[in-house]
């Protein structure tokens, strides 16, 4: 083999290895790309019950993990130089937790005898290790009141949990910053963006009303940057 071969070869070799890493090339049925800008990148993922994955990695970014579905427990396998496992503990529809980053290379399984469905918010432009230590919101939430409540709270983003009930629009947009809206129930914002539940909407505007669907309320967490 020539030292021209031989370095195509390896190149080859390369993309085919970081492709069987990269989630949304290797495992298009788990892993999808929902929207990504200059601050974030959101990818909807799902694993089926009592699923499988091969090892794959994710990025080093700070990433909020978003629960669009009540779920069983899920085991990470880590391959690592000091390798570990962790199970994530039962999840609850609408809660959601706050990772402060580092890079992950996996194996998952789902313990749970229901499928799982999330998102993960990649924070593109939030410092690696913001915070010490993860933060998992399970606050308990009523959907029959309206209102805006603060969930977490950083010097770098802010999450708020939006409900707007009883079939009256609820008007949010109390700070200039840009956020992401994160729909957890068919929800309508302003007069014509209607997401379903695990979609989103990066909004720019300061005030918009946000109004349920069919008389049920409408439910979004929203995630406000300085």
């Amino acid at each position: 083999m020539t030292a021209f071969q031989y370095k195509m070869f390896a190149a080859v070799a390369m993309a085919s290895c970081l492709r069987a890493q990269n989630p949304l090339l290797a495992l298009p049925g788990n892993y999808r790309l929902v929207t990504e800008n200059e601050t974030v990148r959101v990818i909807h993922v799902r694993y089926g019950e009592h699923q499988k994955l091969p090892v794959h990695s994710h990025s080093e970014y700070p990433t909020v993990y978003i629960y669009l579905t009540d779920s069983g427990p899920v085991r990470f396998s880590h391959v690592e130089k000091h390798a570990f496992a962790i199970v994530r503990p039962p999840a609850m529809a609408g809660t959601f937790r706050v990772s402060p980053g580092r890079l992950e290379t996996h194996e998952v399984e789902n313990l749970g005898a229901i499928p799982t469905e999330f998102l993960r918010v990649e924070m593109k432009q939030i410092p690696l290790g913001f915070q010490r230590s993860s933060f998992r919101g399970v606050k308990p939430f009523d959907l029959t009141k309206s209102g805006v409540s603060r969930e977490f709270s950083s010097p770098a983003f802010r999450i708020e949990r939006v409900v707007s009930a009883g079939g009256r629009g609820l008007e949010i947009g109390d700070s200039q910053s840009p956020s992401l809206v994160v729909a957890l129930s068919p929800s309508v914002i302003g007069p014509n963006i209607h997401l379903k539940p695990g979609e989103v909407f990066w909004m720019i505007t300061r005030h918009n009303t946000v109004t349920g669907v069919g008389g049920s309320p409408a439910h979004l967490l929203r995630l406000l940057f300085p």
